[in-house]
């Protein structure tokens, strides 16, 4: 059994901003470019410092395997003021139940209670319709499909063209 610990990143700042920037350059580079679905670049280190400062999520969280031999940082996961759940665990935390376990413990708190026109009053977890372990492990735990969402963007005046990598 997977027995994992949320520590909050707004509690260690200084040390969770550089964590997290090392996890966004890992996910930047990683070959399977369906796994993300919000950064397919690094964003400049001063942009990650004022997104962070900016403290965008409800809650946000790093997570650690408390029985791993030499605890380190496995991913994070965090809750948006509209009760959507995002999760991003290294590469070698997946398949070992990390992430279930830290959706899980996060769920252990009530979502925010609903507001019409902002959010509801369940979870709701985004998720690249290629990511079929991150699809599977969410309905594992009781999510169900209900939409798909499509993203267009004007870039430098032009239409967004459509590439490999989305």
């Amino acid at each position: 059994m997977t027995t994992i610990e949320l520590i909050s990143v707004y509690d260690m700042a200084r040390l969770s901003v550089h964590i997290l920037y090392d996890i966004l350059n890992k996910r930047s580079t990683e070959d399977d470019k369906h796994i993300n679905i919000s950064h397919r670049k690094l964003p400049p280190w001063e942009e990650h410092v004022a997104f962070f400062d900016s403290r965008p999520y409800e809650c946000w969280y790093l997570i650690y395997d408390v029985f791993n031999v030499n605890p380190a940082c496995a991913g994070t996961c965090y809750v948006t003021k509209r009760n959507e759940i995002g999760i991003v665990l290294f590469k070698d935390a997946r398949g070992k139940g990390i992430g279930t376990a830290a959706v899980k413990k996060l769920m252990e708190t009530k979502p925010l209670p609903a507001v019409p026109g902002v959010r509801g009053g369940g979870y709701l977890a985004n998720i690249n319709p290629n990511n079929q372990a991150s699809i599977r492990m969410f309905e594992k735990l009781g999510f169900r499909h209900i939409q798909n969402t499509y993203h267009w963007r004007r870039i430098y005046g032009k239409a967004q063209q459509k590439t490999d990598d989305g």
